[in-house]
């Protein structure tokens, strides 16, 4: 049986050499090649063949000649891509295992058109999929489409044009509490994460973020006291924890903090090394958004619902309780945006856009003005 050794570079980059023994001689043969899909073709022909390179060989070029699939393309393009995180490779994977492979995967490329594509949307309709994991998925496939163009294998990317389901607006799912309704929360919040949960509405960082925060990463003598958001909690292709990157480059940032909040750290910092986490559990490990959100944060919303509060807020909303506050303190909104690691103001406007009547009503006033002095022609005699 032909085997598969994968080799990663000193760049990062991964080679996978297919391993076999020559059928006439008995002699241990291995040939390198770039993609685990071509590792994977190569094994399976030597093994269908007796281990027959010369074979395996002929049917690689007479396969090569052959149009390659919808699957095969969208693999080829998650193969291609340049140093992904494990977790990505995982995601994109699934995607086309479960959404893809089954309903238009077997297509080959370039015969795949604007019907393939819409009868493909309406299947995911009627399985029940969100219309975000549809607007995922097509877009997996419709890169991997710009990298069929790219290879020659089609004119045009198919997916252009298809309609796809409204996504919800994002100001629609967040809510925003008061400062009267925060502070019935974190009354019931559990000692140990009072200052954690208060970090979180005064910072409106991500919850990954502010997990991912070491004592390294506050200064609080500066003047202003900050804290550095540079990395935040990811998940890799065994679905095992680690600490990358932010969610997008503009999410590394430096944020001011506020002399309450310097009051809550500075025991978190005081003594501490710059490597531990600034936030932990009590036996000193990463705090888990899923046992947070179930032992502590929803005893807290239900000690304040008893208490008289109406919303059923989720963690996140942490976030946009914060964007909120600094719009109604009248903070100019590329302030906020890049505050809260947006890439753009559009993502933030489209957000918290609707909390700025004074910012509509300006722009009313302002073409009010413009216009105050403009007096319609009246039309001549006959132009009716």
């Amino acid at each position: 049986m032909a085997s598969i050794r994968k080799r990663t570079k000193k760049d990062g980059t991964s080679s996978f050499m297919v391993c076999w023994r020559d059928p006439n001689t008995h002699e241990q043969q291995g040939l390198t090649v770039a993609t685990q899909v071509e590792a994977e073709t190569l094994r399976r022909l030597l093994d269908a063949n007796g281990q027959s390179f010369e074979i395996a060989q002929h049917a690689i070029l007479t396969n090569a000649k052959l149009v390659p699939t919808v699957a095969e393309v969208i693999q080829e393009h998650i193969d291609l891509l340049i140093r992904p995180s494990s977790g990505t490779t995982r995601t994109y994977q699934t995607m086309l295992d479960l959404h893809v492979r089954d309903v238009i995967g077997h297509i080959p490329v370039d015969k795949l058109d604007y019907r393939h594509i819409a009868h493909w949307v309406k299947s995911m309709t009627a399985k029940g999929r969100s219309a975000k994991t549809i607007h995922n998925v097509h877009g997996l496939i419709s890169a991997a489409m710009n990298t069929a163009e790219q290879l020659k294998y089609i004119p045009r990317n198919p997916c252009r044009g298809v309609q796809l389901p409204n996504l919800q607006k994002p100001e629609d799912e967040a809510m925003f509490l008061t400062h009267a309704e925060f502070s019935m929360v974190i009354e019931g919040m559990a000692e140990r994460y009072k200052a954690f949960t208060n970090f979180l509405v005064m910072t409106g960082t991500r919850f990954g973020e502010a997990t991912a925060i070491t004592v390294a990463d506050v200064d609080l003598l500066s003047k202003p006291p900050t804290a550095r958001i540079n990395k935040a909690w990811k998940r890799d292709g065994q679905n095992q924890y680690y600490i990358g990157p932010t969610k997008t480059g503009a999410g590394k940032r430096t944020i001011g903090l506020n002399h309450a909040l310097v009051e809550l750290l500075i025991p978190l910092v005081a003594g501490r090394p710059g490597k531990d986490l600034l936030f932990t559990t009590p036996k000193g490990g990463r705090i888990i958004q899923q046992v947070y959100w179930q032992h502590y944060w929803l005893p807290a919303v239900k000690t304040a619902k008893a208490n008289g509060l109406t919303k059923s807020p989720r963690i996140h909303d942490l976030r946009h309780t914060h964007a909120s506050w600094l719009i109604q303190d009248g903070v100019p909104l590329f302030t906020i945006s890049r505050h809260l690691g947006h890439t753009s103001t559009r993502t933030t406007e489209q957000v918290y856009g609707h909390l700025m009547p004074e910012a509509l009503q300006a722009t009313a006033d302002a073409m009010e003005r413009s216009v105050s002095g403009f007096v319609p022609l009246r039309p001549l005699r006959g132009d009716a």
